[in-house]
């Protein structure tokens, strides 16, 4: 669930680039990329190499848009028939697998076939049929309205071989070479600049910051909000900002005896000053959560309601209540988990913090065996990420149950219009204020460093650079391979 991290591919502006520019780059253009397995959902560092190593390999047919509006991928194009029952798909002609074996109709009918059932959990249930027409088109027959059916389409592809290969920029060296990825030279738009890319894993930003001012790394991959200030200030590094799709927010256990009440989980979310933890936790890099729905969808109107911070009015709810629980975090969440367990004790709430690694809370979430815990999860930029998140017939470890959440994430999932899509969302936003299975504190900010070895194309400000990454080219020699 923890989603994982979405990659782009192509900037319009630097798309038509001659062949020329492309055989200037440097032969030995290696990127070392280090991450920090504290970001990830994940203390396993071969786990953490495959999650990046993913969003570098695999594509899907669709990517969302900043707006949540999916955008062509692997498929060119798409269309709905009048009644809504038919989805065709039109795919990119002359993509291949990085096993060589051509994409096809077929293949993406077979792998969507394998992939939809989990992916969609009970909106599977409106899809009748998948099947190829001729090597190009893929129809997906409906049982009714489900714009879900498409959003889910971002799901990353692989080929059917003995070993799944995936058609990203960039492909896997082999299992001799786990950590590496090399240029996939039959990219269907354009072979990468960068020949080489190495992952390396660390157990914190810190550790891996300390290894890229000692010129052992070219890049760190997710720089979260305690390093960015730091980064400003380091003169052979630039830094890339960006607002991730994922937000930080405290998931409250509704079986608890004491979170049972959704009143009093109200209380707990107009208990929490948004901009404060913006400010004094997150160093100024965020934006304050409203709510579960990504704040530049195209569906969420302006007149939703929002959770805001009344401390008077959660106090009366919570005052002689005397609540106790322990919540649980990540490494490297210690800052944000403090600043919310001081503004709760302002409103005689006791918050004990437990730091626990994050596959360990995931699996303690999936027994049910947790008060609280705080982290950041995929929750945009499309409305089918809340609804695995807080759908009850889906597996999210939430473990959440809501009649009225269910009927307004299922009115959106039927939704025959974008009017009917808003009022889904409005009807979503209002029974997660009436029902809140968690406080929504602030969709983060993070950043890529990259050293300035390399140049680095600009994108749109606040998009994430690493769309762009085929472009990337060094400018200056490699440093010996000792120093790797």
């Amino acid at each position: 669930m923890v989603g994982a991290l979405s990659a782009a591919l192509v900037l319009g502006a630097v798309a038509c680039r001659p062949p020329e520019e492309a055989k200037a780059k440097s032969p030995t253009a290696i990127l070392r990329i280090g991450a920090s397995l504290g970001e990830m959902a994940t203390s396993n560092p071969q786990t953490g190499v495959r999650q990046v190593a993913q969003n570098l390999t695999l594509e899907g047919l669709i990517k969302a848009g900043e707006d949540g509006r999916p955008t062509a991928w692997l498929a060119r194009s798409w269309e709905f028939t009048p009644d809504g029952r038919l989805l065709k798909i039109h795919l990119r002609p002359g993509v291949t697998f990085h096993d060589g074996a051509p994409v096809t109709a077929s293949s993406i009918v077979t792998s969507l076939q394998r992939a939809l059932p989990d992916i969609m959990g009970p909106a599977f249930a409106d899809v009748e049929s998948i099947k190829a027409s001729g090597d190009t088109d893929v129809e997906i027959a409906l049982r009714q309205h489900s714009p879900f059916v498409l959003e889910a389409l971002d799901v990353q592809l692989r080929s059917l071989g003995k070993i799944p290969a995936g058609t990203g920029p960039f492909e896997p060296v082999g299992p001799d070479a786990p950590n590496e990825l090399r240029a996939n030279e039959h990219y269907y738009l354009g072979r990468p600049l960068l020949d080489r890319i190495v992952v390396s894993t660390y157990p914190t930003v810190r550790a891996a910051w300390a290894e890229m001012l000692r010129d052992h790394l070219d890049m760190l991959y997710d720089v979260g909000t305690d390093a960015l200030d730091s980064l400003d200030r380091a003169t052979n590094v630039a830094s890339f900002p960006y607002v991730r799709r994922y937000q930080y927010m405290l998931v409250l256990n509704p079986r608890k005896n004491a979170l049972r009440s959704a009143a009093v989980r109200q209380a707990l979310s107009t208990a929490v000053d948004r901009d404060a933890i913006i400010r004094d936790a997150l160093s100024g890099h965020g934006i304050p959560s409203s709510g579960p729905v990504w704040p530049h969808h195209w569906a969420l109107g302006s007149q939703l309601e929002k959770f805001s911070f009344d401390p008077a009015k959660s106090a009366k709810v919570l005052g002689p209540l005397k609540l106790h629980f322990t919540c649980l975090v990540p490494p490297d969440y210690e800052r944000l988990a403090l600043t919310v367990k001081r503004q709760l004790q302002a409103v005689n709430v006791t918050m004990d913090v437990t730091e626990m690694p994050p596959d360990r809370i995931f699996e303690a979430m999936q027994r049910g065996e947790f008060d609280t815990v705080l982290f950041d999860a995929t929750s945009g930029p499309s409305l089918f990420r809340p609804y695995r998140w807080w759908h009850s017939g889906t597996d999210s470890p939430a473990g959440f149950s809501s009649r009225g959440v269910d009927a307004a994430l299922d009115q959106i999932r039927h939704s025959a219009s974008d009017d009917e899509y808003r009022a889904g969302v409005s009807a979503f936003q209002h029974a997660i204020f009436e029902d809140p299975p968690a406080i929504f504190i602030a969709w983060n900010e993070r950043a890529r460093a990259i050293s300035k070895r390399f140049a680095v194309p600009n994108g749109e400000p606040g998009r994430d650079i690493l769309a762009t990454v085929r472009f990337w080219k060094a400018i200056a020699p490699d440093r010996p391979s000792g120093q790797n």
